[in-house]
């Protein structure tokens, strides 16, 4: 008769460094950063005017901003919308720093291009992802014309204004 062997490790699936085998947790589960709240969806421009000599979507954004007070990584990171589905390389965001996101990088010096099409100008789900798969921040706009109940402001459906947040927090 053999006692049956205690395997130590970590029991728990949701951790990094789960152990299928192991039979009694031993406290080493180690699990992925928690960034929500951290980096923010900042600012969205999603129909800017059409006065411009260039096409209304050349002059599309979106703004990240750090609301940290430690630099974080962004490799391996996801930015996505119905018609954009970009991953992060190489790429830091300093604490308290701004980084945008733009359809068209040469519009904005120092923007990074995402190359997808468009963000859809009567509203959709914007949502940002850590490497981890795990959501970071998310926004859903619209154009301020969807109903009694739609809340967002109209100005910023081709009258040349942004969505922005008010305060990052």
């Amino acid at each position: 008769v053999c006692d049956e062997l205690e395997i130590l490790g970590c029991t728990d699936p949701e951790a990094l460094n789960y152990n299928e085998e192991a039979t009694e947790d031993d406290g080493s589960c180690e699990y992925p950063p928690n960034y929500e709240g951290e980096i923010v969806i900042n600012e969205i421009n999603y129909n800017p005017a059409a006065s411009y000599d260039q096409g209304d979507t050349e002059y599309e954004f979106v703004e990240l901003y750090n609301n940290s007070d430690d630099g974080i990584s962004l490799d391996g990171w996801n930015f996505s919308s119905t018609n954009i589905d970009f991953t992060f390389n190489d790429v830091s965001l300093g604490s308290n720093e701004y980084l945008v996101l733009a359809r068209n990088a040469d519009t904005y010096p120092g923007s990074i291009g995402h190359g997808g099409s468009s963000l859809l100008n009567n509203g959709e789900t914007i949502t940002l992802t850590d490497n981890f798969n795990q959501l970071v921040d998310e926004v859903t706009y619209s154009d301020g014309y969807q109903g009694d109940d739609d809340l967002w402001p109209p100005e910023a459906d081709a009258e040349g204004s942004t969505l922005e947040l008010i305060d990052a927090d």
